[in-house]
């Protein structure tokens, strides 16, 4: 009979088994995101980042991740970003807790079939404590493991209490329920209803008192949404083109591998040595090794069914194992990986539950055989617990799997792209080229490859790589993006415009597809083209600073200066370090004279960067209209230092030594020089240089020359609807029918220069 639902003994266990789970996964909360996968899912997933909206639910259920519709594991990262934000061990905390909570559901669930409490709890604590588990519990992107076990097992839980006979209606409905969740979470669940006839056989027994048919047919809702959920999968396996075709992958060669990976899983399972974050896909597996797993397998089985009468036990855990893995096992194969530990969070606890009820047989002629038992726990606790460490981070993690697995091209690629990151491209070119020996046609590896190439100069190398990472994969987004790019920068336009229409059309919501598409309109001038694509990109992703910054500067170009401060201030909150959009903001603030504001950004950017004429020209305009006159001619100096021919900085510099009321600061005859430069250099264009230069002509008593200068500024001034210039120009024709040089009688009377767009 089934033991009392709240016995004193059954709590003890479930605290027991929940403490030590708690104990040997905590490392795990000191692990960070890893920067395989767990971007996808959220650390570069702005949808999940966000946090609980109508907007993010809608669209989980609307969108493919990873090769995979999951919409319940999208809402539990949503859920976590809108509780933990981006701290990565609130992330992990759930998983370890829904670890925790499908361990003490096993323990209830195989207590309540079999009537047993001590073999139940030991298989529990094999499926807590076994260290081919630590994947789906330690890394954050595999909360879809670990979420569909705890609806699957849910799932089985009302099955079984239904099967009692108790409010059949309320648990069979629940059971569903609980499929369906289970299914949302991860297709893997597609196995259960068979699971289910399995337990129908043995221990539920129902086949003893109920024909096959009713059970069959009971469990039709089941097998339904099990047929409903496979094309689903296909499909959203196609849409992130994940799936082998049977060209490049024959299925002789699938059927060969898959038996092989069976006897694979046992092994780390029986030896969990050398686990590996990821195993590559074998190039050639002998004909023979299949052979012989074939045949293991099937003799396993016909020992099973031999022995069905006597030891039902053996049959159902070992279908189970073997069902179970038949939706990962390669014979739909998803991804670049022989097999995968994960895979094994479910389908273990068949051959966990052979193990127990066969060692509990032998305890009883054998008692010696009982102290095995805590000995083997704690053996796979310590192993679990160092197992753990490897997961800390993804440099870790990617070197082990270097380090106990052969021509792992992944892992050499990850280290590889780490060890660019830190600057050392020879190193990650030697691991980029490692990895694309074991694997010729691999395109993550021609890809970063392409990229550390390209950061060491060599850009006809580099486009030969990313161009063979779009031979092997068209729909290669990021790819496209990065081409480009650097196509853009030999201004082949047209050319980088195709690869950023190309990455849209693969990857229709790419924010960085519609900036980069933006960046190159705007290099052409062409700016209401350019703004309407920014528009876009930051509709897809309001949180892009770049896209703020870029918009921000095209609204400037357009004269919507207050509109372009305003996305510029954004693109500052949003990366306070951009040294770029800190000099585009003041350069706006500039232009609208909030000159204090403007001088506040500037100033540490003067100060570090005194080579920079553009960052010195902006600081000194700033400082000139704040009064700070003699600071701020230094600073034009500066600028004409690094650039002698700045126009601006010629003029602000003529204007104040042809202007100023302070004979000590004035200078006519190099104000002159200074302000015909400026005139030459813009094509006598710039009405306030022409100005500047008739000013420093009266300064110098040229009358007739000054008075030409004034005519030719005032008549461009009115021709571009100028209204402070023409007032300027009136005011230095007055002084000049006066017969007296033009004084600033104000810090305003220089602000109507045209500032320099960096």
């Amino acid at each position: 009979m089934n033991p009392p639902a709240h016995s004193r003994r059954t709590l003890w266990i479930c605290l027991a088994l929940a403490a030590v789970t708690l104990a040997a996964y905590a490392p795990a909360l000191r692990c960070d995101f890893l920067t395989f996968d767990d971007q996808a899912y959220v650390t570069e997933n702005r949808h999940v980042m966000t946090g609980l909206t109508w907007q993010s639910i809608a669209w989980a259920f609307r969108n493919v991740t990873a090769g995979n519709w999951h919409p319940l594991t999208m809402l539990s990262h949503i859920l976590d970003c809108q509780i933990y934000g981006l701290r990565p061990w609130g992330h992990h905390l759930t998983n370890v807790l829904l670890h925790v909570a499908n361990t003490v559901i096993l323990f209830l669930l195989l207590a309540r079939m079999t009537a047993a409490l001590w073999r139940p709890a030991c298989v529990a604590a094999l499926f807590a404590l076994h260290p081919a588990h630590v994947e789906s519990v330690a890394w954050v992107a595999e909360r879809k493991d670990v979420l569909c076990a705890f609806f699957w097992l849910l799932a089985i839980l009302a099955y079984a209490r239904d099967a009692e006979g108790q409010k059949r209606g309320i648990y069979y409905a629940g059971a569903l329920l609980f499929f369906l969740l289970a299914l949302l979470a991860k297709p893997m669940a597609v196995t259960l209803p068979c699971v289910l006839l399995l337990l129908d056989f043995w221990p539920l027994r129902r086949m003893a008192s109920t024909s096959w048919r009713h059970l069959v047919a009971e469990k039709l809702p089941f097998f339904a949404l099990t047929a409903l959920w496979c094309p689903i999968t296909i499909w959203a396996q196609r849409q992130g083109h994940s799936m082998a075709s049977v060209r490049e992958l024959p299925m002789a060669e699938r059927i060969g591998h898959a038996l092989i990976s069976y006897l694979n899983y046992i092994r780390v399972l029986a030896f969990p040595r050398h686990l590996a974050v990821y195993y590559p896909y074998p190039n050639h597996e002998p004909v023979a090794l299949a052979v012989v797993a074939g045949a293991v397998l099937a003799l396993v089985t016909g020992l099973a069914v031999a022995a069905v009468g006597r030891r039902p036990y053996l049959l159902v855990g070992w279908l189970w194992f073997l069902g179970m893995l038949v939706p990962v096992i390669g014979l739909v194969q998803a991804g670049g990986q022989g097999w995968a530990d994960r895979y094994l969070y479910l389908p273990s606890i068949g051959l966990f539950v052979i193990v127990v009820w066969a060692g509990a047989e032998a305890a009883a002629r054998f008692p010696a055989v009982k102290y095995f038992a805590p000995a083997a726990l704690a053996a796979l606790a310590v192993a679990t617990v160092v197992e753990l460490r490897y997961w800390k981070d993804t440099r870790t993690l990617f070197s082990r799997a270097m380090e106990v697995t052969q021509d792992n091209y992944m892992a050499m690629t990850l280290v590889g792209s780490m060890e660019a990151d830190r600057g050392d491209l020879d190193g990650a070119i030697k691991l980029y080229r490692d990895a694309l020996r074991c694997l010729p046609n691999y395109p993550e590896g021609h890809f970063f490859y392409a990229r550390a190439l390209e950061r060491k100069g060599q850009t006809a190398p580099a486009i030969a790589e990313y161009t063979k990472a779009l031979q092997l994969r068209p729909a290669f987004d990021q790819a496209h993006l990065m081409l480009g790019l650097l196509l853009a920068r030999q201004k082949n336009y047209d050319e980088a415009v195709a690869h950023f229409q190309a990455a849209l059309k693969s990857n229709s919501d790419s924010a960085s597809a519609q900036n980069d598409w933006g960046r190159v309109l705007q290099t052409q001038g062409r700016w209401q083209e350019s703004i309407g694509h920014y528009q876009e990109a930051l509709r897809l992703d309001p949180a892009l600073a770049e896209a703020h910054n870029n918009l921000g500067i095209d609204y400037l170009q357009t004269g919507r200066l207050a509109d372009g401060a305003g996305e510029l201030r954004m693109a500052l909150k949003l990366n306070p370090g951009n040294v770029e959009t800190r000099f585009n903001l003041a350069q706006a603030l500039n232009q609208q004279r909030q000159w204090a504001d403007a001088a506040q950004l500037l100033k540490p950017l003067a100060l570090a960067q005194p080579a920079n004429p553009n960052s010195q020209y902006q600081y000194g305009l700033a400082l000139e209209n704040l009064g700070q006159t003699r600071d701020a001619m230094s600073h034009y100096a500066a600028a004409l230092l690094q650039n002698p021919d700045f126009p601006d900085a010629l003029n602000a510099l003529a204007w104040i030594i042809a202007t100023d009321p302070r004979p000590e600061l004035r200078n006519g005859s190099q104000a002159v020089e200074l302000a015909r430069r400026a005139c030459d250099l813009t094509a006598h264009q710039q009405p306030a240089m022409l100005l500047t230069l008739a000013a420093a002509y009266a300064e110098t008593g040229r009358w007739s020359e000054a008075l030409a200068a004034v005519k030719q500024g005032e008549a461009l001034a009115a021709s571009k609807g100028d209204a402070d210039l023409e007032d300027r120009a009136s005011r230095l024709r007055q002084a000049l029918a006066a017969g007296q040089p033009f004084r600033s009688q104000s810090i305003m009377d220089n602000a109507g220069a045209p500032a320099q767009h960096h």
